[in-house]
């Protein structure tokens, strides 16, 4: 009787201590499972937030490239448009003196130029340096450019001009129309090239994330 109950308590106890062993290594096992699938999704996540991150730099580039070209743009515009006010008023150095026709052309000349300045402006704000700076110089050849027929009006307003006067006038209208087209040269391929760069490194950007 004895003897059969050590055995029942023995084999209970062997029950138990296997029951407790095999929870255990179970609960072991389900641990490190748990701690790889959390490794493993720290890592997913991780990658995911780089891969938002290269993405949102390329929006950015984009965006940039967006913002640029369309201060680049604006700049030649406004060039081009204050380069035919100017070139109206110009053409009143070839009429008699008409004081109307001179202060309307004058001030639509005058506006335009400002204009220019102002989308120069843009275009510093934009960047970059060398583009700010060929923008800047583009707007002040503009400027100049106005000079030439206003000094000239002024003085055909006061009476007939001499020769001396008017071959001043046309030296320095060419000289400063001369100007215009050479800052223009200067700064569109700045300009193209800025963009360009911005393209390259949206690209770049596009396949490291591919």
């Amino acid at each position: 009787m004895t003897s059969t109950l050590m055995t029942t308590a023995i084999a209970v106890v062997g029950t138990l201590l296997g029951s407790g062993l095999t929870a255990l290594v179970t609960a072991r096992i389900e641990r490190r499972k748990n701690e790889a699938l959390e490794r493993q999704q720290i890592r997913q996540e991780a990658a995911q937030d780089r891969a938002a991150l290269r993405e949102l730099r390329v929006e950015h580039r984009r965006w940039r490239r967006d913002r640029r070209q369309a201060a680049y743009q604006g700049l030649m515009d406004a060039a081009h448009e204050a380069q035919g006010a100017v070139w109206q008023l110009a053409q009143l150095t070839l009429e008699p003196y008409d004081q109307h026709r001179y202060d309307k052309r004058r001030g639509a000349a005058i506006d335009a130029v400002r204009a220019t300045r102002q989308a120069a402006t843009t275009v510093e704000l934009e960047g970059p340096t060398d583009v700010a700076q060929a923008g800047a110089e583009y707007a002040e050849a503009i400027d100049r450019h106005i000079h030439p027929p206003i000094q000239y009006l002024m003085e055909l307003s006061r009476g007939p001009l001499t020769d001396e006067q008017k071959d001043r006038y046309r030296s320095s209208a060419t000289e400063t129309g001369l100007l215009v087209e050479d800052m223009r040269r200067c700064f569109v391929p700045l300009a193209r090239a800025a963009l360009d760069e911005l393209v390259d490194e949206a690209d770049q950007g596009t396949q490291a994330a591919a």
